[in-house]
This record gives structure tokens, C-alpha cells and sequence, in this order.
């Protein structure tokens, strides 16, 4: 049934559950991802996104050929696929799209002082793509003067939205990093693919991302011995750690470990103040900590930067798990090679499951 009958429909009073102007999808063709749904019609993909300063989905249409006015519903955002021209604020948005070489339909970017990827790196400095929000402060006119198809961007706290709505521009909410599992986020990138025309391209990636780490992910059972394992470190006196139901948590699980917070209900980061941490986490078997330094990183450092670092059981018998975000690109990579993190887990948890992996993004510290 076509977008267009079901208007149609809508208009008439009759046929389907609809409220609020809005079309019901009943065939969700997403497999992992919590925020978003989405359902294939003849002339594109409908996408209803959940945001969390929203109660109600937004809903947009991936239309692949023109529509007139009298075809479209009122609440339905309408995009015209492939997009000529995407601005971008966040690398989980446009390293895929460097990835299946699709650089050239990005404009602007966030933060540049940040990135990593040797072509985007390229394309900032010979002016191709050009840095439109730095701080957190968004370029107004730079980023009107693009006249971009569509802006991705994530809603939170602090994201300038109110100047991305002020644009004129269409925005396109991007609330992958609250997605509850690492597939969830990886899924992601079939949106991309229907935003670009590369869908072929994005379906066989996900397919392979999603059988490399199910397979995986399989190797756990319940015979094996979970360690205990806690998070991240403190910062102006509050220690921010992923919530029990964030896409890590869900990691360390599927990796064989028994995470100190996974009774917490947050999908993102969590504070506790450290006496909370000490009388919770101070005996975990492990302890992971992702940090960005191009100095070496080792336990003196840790215990320099504050000594109460040195009464946490892991720390005593060098069991912290390091991930050093600058070398890696974590940030940029990690999230759609969610089968490689989790083999890195795994190999430090029960290294007799994969005696053979070579560690990518986190290591054991052993200085």
C-alpha cells in the first residue's frame, strides 16, 4: 500500500490506527534499534523517531519520487532520497557515510578540532566539509549558507537546538546513543543508507555486523564464571558510568561479565558521587576506562591523579581495562564495529574462548 492511499485513507476517516494526523506503523522492519521504527512502502521508507524532549515519535518520509502537496500529511516530515547535501553534528552520523564513500553528500560538521579519520581530516582542510558548530555553539550563517537537504543532530541538553530550528532547515533527530544495545546503535546505518541511495551497501554491512556479533555473543553460557566489573572515573567530583540499560552495559554483559550497575534503568551516562562508588565498585574484579591521552597511561599516573584510585581492588591487581579513545577512534569506529568490541571483552573475561584476538580498542594495562 502506498504513502499515498494511506493519506488517502487517513483523510477519509477509515482504515488503519491513526491519531493525531499520524500514520501507524504496524510492519517495523528495524531488528534492534529501540529509537526508531521504520516500514518500507512503494514510494519510500516511512521513519517515526523517538527523541526524549518529545512524547510523541516524530515522523518523517523517505520519498524517492515527488509528491504533491495534496499527497501529504500535515505531521509527516518529507525528505526527498538520495539527499543532495547532509550537515552532520556527530561522527556516529558521518563516518559511516565516509565509510561506503558517500563523503561527498556531507557539508558541515561538529567539533573538528576532534576528529580523527585521516579523510575527513582531508576534506576540513582543503574546504570541502566545513566545522559548523565548535563548543557547542552552532554557526548560524555558515550553516544556512550550506543550504543542506537535512541537518542530523542529537537531541540533548545543550546542542543548540533552538538556533537548528531557527535555520529553516529540516532536522532529522539522531538519538542513537540511546539505544540499549550495541546493535541497536549499529542499525543506525541502514538509515543512512536510504538517506544516501547506498541502501544495498548498508543492509549487507548491518547484515555482517549482526552475524559477527551474535555468533559471538552465542560463545557465552551460563557455566562460564562472570566477573564483576565497574566503570569509567571520577570528574569534578562525580563519577559518570553507563546506566544498566545503555548499549555498554549491554556489551559487558553479552561479553560474560557481571556489570556493578546493571540494575540501573538509565540508556545513557549516570552520576554517583564517590562514596557511592567506593562502598559499590571498590572490590570489581575489572575495571574499564576509556580516556583520549597521546602520553602512555599507566597506573602511577592514575594514582597521581587521585590517590583513592589505588584502593579499588582492580587497580590492585592490574586489572583495569584501557581504552585509549585517541589512538583507536573509538568514537568514530567503535560504534559500527560493535562485533570487535565485544571480542575484545571477551578475550579479557574468558581469553581461553578467543586465545587467538588480537586486542583493537581496549587492552589490559600492565604498567
Amino acid at each position: 500500500m502506498t504513502l499515498v492511499i494511506l493519506s488517502v485513507l487517513f483523510f477519509s476517516g477509515c482504515g488503519g490506527d491513526y491519531s493525531d494526523n499520524r500514520l501507524s506503523i504496524t510492519n517495523n522492519i528495524m531488528r534492534h534499534a529501540q529509537m526508531i521504527n521504520a516500514e518500507r512502502f512503494e514510494t519510500g521508507v516511512l521513519l517515526e523517531v523517538n527523541t526524549p524532549d518529545s512524547k510523541a515519535p516524530k515522523q518523517f518520509f523517505l520519498h524517492h519520487s515527488d509528491l504533491s502537496n495534496d499527497e501529504k500529511l500535515p505531521s509527516i516530515n518529507y525528505i526527498k532520497v538520495p539527499v543532495d547535501g547532509i550537515v552532520t553534528l556527530s561522527s556516529t552520523q558521518w563516518a559511516p557515510l565516509v565509510s561506503i564513500n558517500k563523503s561527498e553528500l556531507i557539508l558541515g560538521i561538529s567539533e573538528a578540532d576532534y576528529v580523527q579519520n585521516d579523510t575527513m581530516r582531508s576534506l576540513l582542510k582543503d574546504g570541502s566539509i566545513i566545522e559548523v558548530m565548535k563548543n557547542g555553539v552552532l554557526d548560524f550563517e555558515q550553516t544556512v549558507k550550506l543550504q543542506a537537504d537535512l541537518i542530523l543532530y542529537s537531541p540533548m541538553p545543550g546542542n543548540a537546538e533552538n538556533d537548528l530550528i531557527r535555520t529553516g532547515l529540516t532536522l532529522l533527530p539522531w538519538p542513537d546513543y540511546l539505544e540499549n544495545t550495541p546493535l541497536g546503535r549499529a542499525e543506525w546505518i541502514r538509515v543512512l543508507g536510504w538517506l544516501s541511495g547506498s541502501e544495498e551497501t548498508t543492509e549487507e554491512w548491518f547484515s555482517t555486523i549482526e552475524k559477527a556479533y551474535l555468533s559471538l555473543k552465542s560463545m557465552i553460557h551460563d557455566s562460564l564464571k562472570r566477573p564483576s566489573l565497574m566503570a569509567d572515573k571520577a570528574f569534578n567530583e562525580q563519577w559518570f558510568v553507563p546506566g544498566g540499560k545503555s548499549y555498554l552495559a549491554t556489551i559487558f554483559s553479552d561479553a560474560g561479565a557481571n556489570y556493578i550497575w546493571a540494575d540501573n534503568e538509565s540508556t545513557g551516562s549516570v552520576s554517583f558521587d564517590m562514596e557511592t562508588i567506593l562502598s559499590e565498585a571498590a572490590n570489581a574484579d575489572y575495571w574499564r576506562i576509556a580516556h583520549a591521552t597521546s602520553d602512555s597511561f599507566n597506573y602511577e599516573a592514575l594514582r597521581q591523579e587521585k590517590e583513592i584510585y589505588a584502593n579499588f581492588k582492580a587497580y590492585k591487581e592490574r586489572n583495569i581495562i584501557f581504552c585509549n579513545t585517541l589512538k583507536t577512534a573509538y568514537f568514530e569506529k567503535s560504534t559500527f564495529e560493535p562485533q570487535i568490541v565485544l571480542a575484545d571483552f571477551i578475550a579479557i573475561f574468558h581469553p581461553d574462548l578467543l586465545p587467538n584476538h588480537k586486542a583493537v580498542y581496549h587492552i589490559i594495562l600492565n604498567q
